[in-house]
């Protein structure tokens, strides 16, 4: 069924607190990215269970609900609800977690917003390479140069793309913080500080040319992210004092001069050469990284990536690949460990499908296998199936493995950038002195990563009825109802443990029977299991009780524990919901006992039949309930 747009952003709003709860509301490709003013109102497991939402994420200040190819969709429902945008002054001021966490995720909410156009360019950038290598395109012919420009502008100019992100980010004036980026990547001063000053030096070491005798560092910002995110916090100190420092009459050119005058001598002179070092320095470490053991290298990484994507940090690595790009030439360790990695995950997922019985699980693993492997989105792969059913996951953490060190064993490298790496990634590996070399391992290590986490999930992967079926116990008691029309029907306890008759209950009102006969259990274990075929009539919020009936009408009540109603279902996890079917030996609850006794309530659990009174007798025979005598 299609995703109900409406209905799915209301109960969102609903489970983060409200639509006054909601700061600032934006999206990347997969998940819808909230700012919350009050993180405590949001009931996380309340949103994981809305229809069309995947996962939750917390991290970085912001509050992420994984969604899926259809966030954008969504959002556009969504964002109706609510008068917040993209930079409320109502946002948290101080951002949660700690400084590296704060830094990858001011990072990663500086390149969400530009991934459109960066996968957009990329992939004009992929079809030139198609036209050039197999169409016999000219490099000379004016259509590679319409082409080439098409592909490369996003890139070329990226500190000015990302000026305006950083100021709408950090409640900037977009306009005026574009200015530096701008002015570092002008043609005329590109020229001059790549070495065609005729006043040329040497200052640390470095060639440089000079501002009113000041050295300024001959040093290349197209296509370069560290020099104006270093800048970001200068930029926002320098508007808030010209701000202060202007007055009201002349404010209007005075701000924005003093603005200009002040950042760019110091993007130039101090900031950006630091980032130009920094940047070397990264790039100077993968390449040897990759040179020392790269085959190591991507094999580690792209098995950790599932884990890397999960923190959303994987946003936040884009610059290390877009930096590698512009001073090496090829990316080796962002596209090729998360190309092994998405692959994987749609190996897995359609491995899981493949092997399922259940229609909703077959359906939404081709559904998201399919989507990870063409389409490079690998979020419903992983939260949907793999994740959810855990063994998949391994088999794709496996293959990406496998995969990674093939890659890095037989030198694939990506030479162009080319979105979200998937299937047609393979086309960004040609390139260097044998350009069908990186197509033809690149093949082979998609077929790998594709391959080996299928076999692995189908092999290991169980639907979760099966996966949850009770264990078998020997001295677990059992139940037996007879109702006089269909027979006897022996059905094995819910609970493991040891029975007790019901008036040695600690609770008088158990044990006086006024809510039905029945027994006592003293769990052995913290898990509650099906004992019959039927349906969940009730389940408590507080989770700690449920009223099931069996097909054959027999009422059950389940009370965990003696007074753990004032637990407010911390020690609970639910497997169902009210008006769920079930079946015998179906995982329907668990619970932690060492966490019911240290907050001083027993764990005595009564089982009872609540519906004695339309059965000619209920009694107890041999650690049994004997429904109709």
């Amino acid at each position: 069924m299609a995703l109900d747009y409406v209905e799915t952003s209301k109960k969102i709003v609903d489970g983060v607190g409200g639509a006054s709860n909601i700061a600032s509301a934006t999206h990347c490709m997969t998940r819808l990215r909230l700012i919350l003013k009050d993180e405590s109102k949001a009931d996380d497991q309340a949103v994981e269970k809305i229809k069309g939402v995947k996962s939750v994420i917390k991290q970085g200040g912001q509050y992420q609900v994984v969604i899926g190819n259809e966030v954008s969709n969504l959002f556009k429902e969504f964002k109706k609800l609510g008068n917040w945008g993209e930079n409320s002054s109502e946002a948290p001021k101080k951002p949660e977690g700690n400084v590296i966490q704060r830094l990858f995720g001011f990072i990663s909410g500086c390149m969400t917003p530009l991934l459109p156009a960066m996968l957009g360019t990329g992939m004009v950038k992929v079809i030139l390479t198609l036209l050039t290598t197999f169409a016999g395109l000219s490099t000379e012919s004016s259509t590679y140069t319409i082409l080439y420009a098409m592909g490369d502008c996003m890139f070329l100019f990226l500190p000015i793309f990302l000026s305006y992100t950083i100021a709408k980010k950090m409640g900037g004036n977009p306009a005026l913080w574009m200015v530096v980026g701008a002015a570092m990547v002008y043609p005329d001063l590109v020229t001059l500080l790549g070495g065609g000053s005729l006043e040329l030096n040497t200052f640390l070491g470095f060639n440089a040319t000079s501002f009113f005798g000041i050295p300024v560092i001959c040093a290349t910002y197209t296509s370069s992210v560290l020099p104006i995110l270093l800048m970001a916090p200068v930029m926002k100190v320098v508007e808030n004092f010209a701000e202060r420092v202007s007055p009201n009459v002349v404010k209007a050119f005075l701000k924005p001069l003093l603005f200009t005058l002040i950042c760019v001598p110091i993007a130039l002179i101090i900031l950006g050469p630091i980032g130009n070092v920094v940047g070397n320095l990264l790039s100077g470490v993968i390449s040897l990284m990759y040179d020392a053991c790269g085959w190591l290298t991507i094999g580690v990484l792209s098995a950790l990536m599932p884990f890397i994507i999960m923190t959303g940090m994987h946003y936040a690595l884009v610059p290390l690949a877009v930096n590698s790009m512009a001073l090496l030439g090829y990316d080796v360790i962002v596209t090729l460990t998360m190309f092994s990695s998405n692959l994987a995950q749609g190996g897995a997922a359609l491995g899981a499908a493949v092997k399922s019985k259940n229609t909703e699980t077959k359906s939404e693993g081709i559904a998201s296998g399919i989507s990870a492997v063409i389409a490079g989105v690998t979020e419903p792969a992983m939260y949907g199936i793999n994740l959810r059913y855990r063994k998949p996951m391994l088999g794709a953490v496996i293959g990406a493995g496998i995969a990674g060190l093939f890659c890095g064993l037989f030198g694939v490298k990506a030479y162009t950038p080319g979105g979200s790496p998937s299937i047609f990634s393979l086309v960004t590996f040609i390139g260097g002195d044998n350009p069908m070399n990186g197509l033809i391992f690149g093949a082979i290590a998609a077929a790998i990563s594709f391959i080996v986490s299928f076999i692995i999930s189908f092999i290991l992967f169980k639907d979760e009825v099966e996966e949850e079926e009770a264990p078998q116990v020997e001295d677990a008691p059992s139940v037996e109802i007879s109702n006089g029309n269909h027979g006897d029907e022996i059905i094995e306890a819910p609970i493991s443990g040891k029975v007790i008759p019901l008036e040695e209950i600690s609770d008088e009102t158990f044990a006086s029977g006024v809510l039905g006969s029945g027994f006592g259990i003293i769990p052995a274990e913290g898990k509650v299991y099906a004992p019959f075929d039927g349906v969940c009539v009730s389940l408590f919020d507080t989770l700690h009780a449920m009223g099931l009936k069996s097909d054959t009408g027999v009422e059950l009540l389940i009370h965990v524990g003696l007074d753990t109603v004032r637990l407010e279902g911390k020690p609970f996890k639910a497997h169902i919901k009210s008006g769920d079917r079930i079946q015998k030996g179906q995982l329907l609850l668990e619970f932690d006992i060492d966490a019911i006794e240290s907050a001083g309530c027993k764990t005595e659990t009564p089982v009872l039949v609540t519906n004695a009174d339309d059965y000619a007798s209920v009694t107890m025979e041999n650690d049994r309930i004997v429904v109709g005598g």
